[in-house]
């Protein structure tokens, strides 16, 4: 076979074009950090680095909705321990009493601080962290507690001694006791990263975090067996009216060790939230490490070490001018040039 001079220029020219072409490939490569540009150029990397994308954006859902969580938790925090600080005041001002021997004028002026103390827990109990109650449940667009004049107070629209029956919108009626033990169990699910996965419809216990806190459970409900109230609430309104009654110091040492009772369990719940906050902080820091190894094994799949792509950008210009030194061989000079 012949080969022509305007095949071999043909050749050469197309060589010139391919080393251009990778010379101007791997300059973007060095200038971007990036291995590829196209997904058809590294179909399996590009696939990786999809998929890890994908697992990056998740984290951050997880972080964000983290954050949200903890900042509302320090909220419920510090809603519950100015409900502590008062009842504090209370205890101070109950022991006091006790202390007296005729104290008939200071009963009348610890009651009013009672009934004003019911007041201010109630408002802190109906905290809102944005445009969400804390301490609803699972129900954050509506206000939790309701005081009402003459002395009782609701949770969701039940009244919180459990005396009587609850009648739900539909008509149907429940044993207010049985829905108070409902609500207290109530739940409210955030996904963490924790796996979330559903059973007939039901969020599976330990696949997402219970972000609820039932203001129930905090203030307590129903009654005991010697007809005081188990909730802080109602129960300094029924140690208000014993001391309006001027009751003894004998009966009202038992509404005051109740009254401890009742104090301690806003304690446990303080306590709670604390654990709570250790183990948000514990699911932070195992988010920012799967966060940070994802990021490594993004920058593998998508960004070529710079060392790698200087020698590949050293070694296509070497390449370039090699096929520059072979043209003066391959190129001839033409008729026309020698006219020149």
């Amino acid at each position: 076979m012949r080969v022509t001079q305007t095949m071999m220029s043909r050749q050469y020219t197309a060589r010139v074009s391919n080393v251009l072409n990778s010379m101007n490939y791997v300059n973007k490569q060095v200038g971007t950090g990036r291995k590829f540009f196209k997904g058809s150029e590294n179909p399996s990397a590009a696939a990786q680095a999809y998929q890890l994308r994908r697992q990056t954006a998740q984290t951050e859902d997880y972080l964000s909705n983290l954050e949200d969580v903890t900042s509302s938790l320090q909220t419920k925090e510090s809603s519950m321990t100015q409900v502590n600080k008062a009842l504090e005041d209370v205890y101070s001002s109950l022991i006091g009493i006790l202390n007296e021997t005729n104290n008939t004028d200071t009963k009348s002026i610890v009651a009013q601080q009672l009934r004003s103390v019911q007041k201010t827990i109630v408002m802190d109990m109906n905290t809102k962290y944005g445009d969400k109650f804390l301490f609803g449940g699972s129900d954050v667009s509506d206000v939790p507690f309701e005081l009402g004049t003459d002395g009782s107070l609701k949770y969701r629209g039940v009244d919180v001694s459990g005396s009587g029956s609850f009648t739900y919108p539909d008509g149907t009626t429940e044993d207010a006791m049985d829905v108070l033990k409902k609500l207290s169990n109530d739940s409210l699910y955030t996904d963490l990263g924790f796996g979330l996965s559903f059973s007939n419809g039901e969020v599976v216990g330990g696949t997402a975090y219970n972000s609820a806190t039932p203001g129930l459970n905090v203030l307590g409900y129903g009654t005991d067996s010697n007809g005081m109230s188990n909730n802080v609430v109602l129960l300094l309104g029924q140690i208000a009216d014993k001391l309006d009654d001027n009751c003894s110091s004998s009966e009202l040492n038992d509404y005051v060790t109740k009254f401890l009772e009742e104090k301690q369990n806003v304690l446990d719940n303080i306590t709670k939230v604390g654990s709570e906050s250790t183990f948000l902080e514990y699911t932070k820091s195992r988010l920012e490490d799967v966060q940070d190894n994802l990021a490594e094994k993004s920058s593998k799949a998508e960004y070529i070490d710079s060392e790698e792509a200087i020698m590949n950008l050293n070694m296509v210009d070497y390449m370039y001018q090699a096929v520059l030194k072979t043209s003066s061989n391959i190129l001839s000079i033409s008729f026309i040039d020698f006219m020149k």
